[in-house]
């Protein structure tokens, strides 16, 4: 990525993170990670749907498994009432009566009994692996597009977000928020949606057994729910919490891992191991909090459960002394009253999936309902760069701050002809590397405009745009694959020939000859097993295997050693022939060929011209190079 700061200490925003660094403190969850709306948002759930609309048919046969599991529950009780109701209580009452009972006739009607509940138990199993299948089936396949969205998404926008938000934080939404969606389309939404629909119709079946019985028990279950109503209160702004908490924790984790170095070198570990242990120590207390709302709120249940039972059990007594009701009415009418129950029972943990879930889908709205500030043009003005354009840069009164009121460049024109090579010096702070960042659209100008060959920036499609110009940083990236990856970055137009080329152009087909494999040796991540001066060389052929028409060099020299330097200041020779190009530069050595040299001093050019003139002229540029060379 590019460097993105090159202003002072005192306008880089208070979210801009260098490698290494181990701050010492975070701004409070509520103010960078809680996301508040209201308990139930029947708005986030129509979009949560809208979402996976795609698997509206994996979402429709899960349903279907639960009918068909929900009759199998039904078909058992009812077998064991026709059993007791049936031959038992035949048996019983011809022993009774002292009349000889028909041994055979009762004991293969209920063999038969026997025989259909264990059939019915035999299906279910069945379709409880259905159910299992078919509803993580419909999660992993809903949270997998989702987390391709977020991701998409996130590569979609300007580096202005990436400035202001943690990398640690984007981390858990990609993974843990997105993850926790997964139970939510799972025991969350889909089986509390066919819970409320097994509770309204064991009510019916229940009132249709036996009213009396069935009207104790409706009685009760205000209790119940009530219990599930004072329990939610808590539960959704925990479960916040614990992500807010979690996100700074990871955010941590990965700005000290990526700067250990730095730490080491220090001898910061003490400091960061204490800052570390006060993050966990903040994201325990949030966990703990959470199951201690789990703690008081399950034991309650469970006694107004047994208080629901414990009146059945009383009222049904009272119906079978009076020869009301019937044994085997009785055994399914409280069978299906602990059917009832269950679900009931698990809304609280229905509703906790949910508030977890919900607190999480606001995190990753939130991400998807970021706007990029640098946008593609509408397509009624989008302009394709074209490989025969000129390539003639302007710089127009432009300015700009990364925040806002506080100007980094001011004012500032030049331009670079097509094929002329233009250098940027100046003291650090002074705007260099912003013009970069202007020129590849990373940020728009806040003031002014830059345009090729007349034409805004603004208004050029931004792949082709970027497409044409070739890139190499002070410390450039390398990404974990092959060397051959990283060359071609996936740009399908580039050959097998264009590779071999830039490799000899580059000064870096000896460094890849030395590592086995060739172009499919390993890179580690970062390029680690690199030297700084070797990933310069291989960013250089990443460049030059483009065939860009223009060429960015931002201190690409500054962090390499002079044994080096000349090899790469030859593979940057190559590829500036027949390209224009614009050289950022702290080592003045290395822009006296250019064709102009532009002096950057607190925001503003001051002094333009060749090395020649810039000298005599006495000025900035005349005392850099003397401090340089003297």
């Amino acid at each position: 990525m590019i460097q993105k700061r090159d202003n002072s200490k005192a306008t880089e925003p208070a979210q801009g993170r260098s490698a290494g660094t181990a701050p010492t403190g975070r701004r409070s969850d509520h103010v960078d990670e809680m996301v508040t709306t209201k308990g139930w948002d029947t708005s986030l759930v129509w979009r949560l749907m809208r979402e996976v609309r795609g698997h509206r048919w994996l979402f429709a046969g899960s349903f279907g498994v639960l009918a068909v599991l929900f009759l199998l529950e039904l078909a058992g009780p009812w077998i064991l009432r026709g059993a007791i109701d049936g031959p038992v209580n035949a048996a019983l009452a011809a022993k009774s009566s002292g009349a000889l009972a028909d041994a055979a006739g009762w004991r293969q009607s209920l063999w038969w009994w026997a025989l259909a509940y264990v059939a019915v138990a035999a299906v279910g199993c069945g379709f409880r692996y259905l159910e299992i299948s078919f509803l993580t089936r419909t999660g992993q396949a809903a949270i997998t597009d989702i987390r391709a969205k977020v991701f998409a998404h996130l590569q979609r926008l300007d580096l202005a977000y990436f400035d202001r938000t943690p990398t640690g934080s984007l981390v858990t939404r990609v993974t843990t928020d997105v993850e926790n969606l997964n139970e939510m389309f799972t025991s969350g939404l889909v089986v509390l949606g066919f819970d409320l629909i097994k509770i309204l119709a064991l009510l019916g079946v229940l009132f249709a057994i036996h009213v009396k019985l069935a009207l104790v028990v409706v009685a009760m279950l205000p209790l119940l729910i009530g219990v599930s109503m004072i329990f939610r209160g808590g539960a959704r702004d925990a479960h916040r919490t614990v992500r807010a908490r979690l996100a700074r924790l990871n955010g941590y984790l990965q700005e000290v891992l990526s700067g250990i170095r730095v730490v080491q070198v220090f001898r910061r570990e003490a400091r960061v191991s204490g800052h570390f242990a006060g993050l966990l120590k903040h994201y325990l207390a949030a966990n703990v909090r959470t199951i201690l709302l789990f703690a008081m709120f399950f034991p309650l249940l469970d006694f107004v459960v047994n208080a629901v039972q414990g009146a059945t059990v009383w009222v049904g007594g009272i119906e079978i002394a009076g020869s009301i009701l019937s044994y085997g009415v009785f055994l399914q009418f409280w069978l299906y009253v602990n059917l009832l129950l269950n679900p009931v029972r698990e809304l609280g943990e229905r509703y906790n999936v949910l508030q977890s879930a919900f607190a999480s889908a606001e995190r990753i709205f939130a991400v998807l309902d970021t706007k990029p500030n640098v946008r593609e043009p509408d397509p009624e003005r989008r302009v394709e760069l074209s490989r025969d354009a000129a390539f003639h840069v302007r710089f127009e009164q432009v300015s700009f701050g990364y925040i806002e009121g506080i100007e980094v460049i001011s004012n500032v024109s030049f331009e670079i002809p097509p094929g002329a090579s233009v250098a940027v010096v100046g003291a650090t702070g002074a705007g260099k590397s912003t013009l970069v960042n202007l020129l590849l659209r990373f940020y728009d100008p806040t003031h002014g405009r830059i345009t090729i060959d007349g034409i805004d920036l603004r208004d050029y499609d931004l792949m082709s745009l970027r497409r044409h110009m070739g890139l190499v940083l002070q410390e450039d990236f390398l990404f974990a694959g092959t060397v051959r990856e990283n060359l071609s970055m996936e740009r399908e137009w580039i050959a097998e020939e264009d590779l071999e080329l830039a490799l000899e152009n580059s000064q870096a087909r000896t460094v890849i000859e030395a590592r086995a494999g060739g172009l499919d040796a390993a890179v580690a991540e970062r390029g680690a097993t690199f030297s700084t001066g070797e990933r310069q060389l291989i960013a250089i052929a990443r460049a030059l295997a483009g065939d860009p028409r223009l060429v960015i060099l931002d201190e690409a020299t500054a962090s390499v050693d002079s044994g080096v330097e000349g090899q790469i200041e030859e593979a940057q020779r190559k590829l500036l022939e027949q390209r224009g190009s614009l050289v950022i530069a702290h080592r003045l050595s290395t822009v006296r060929r250019c064709d102009e040299i532009l002096v950057m001093h607190r925001g503003q050019l001051r002094e333009r011209g060749t090395h020649e003139e810039l000298i005599a002229t006495g000025g900035i540029y005349a005392r850099l190079y003397k401090l340089q060379f003297s």
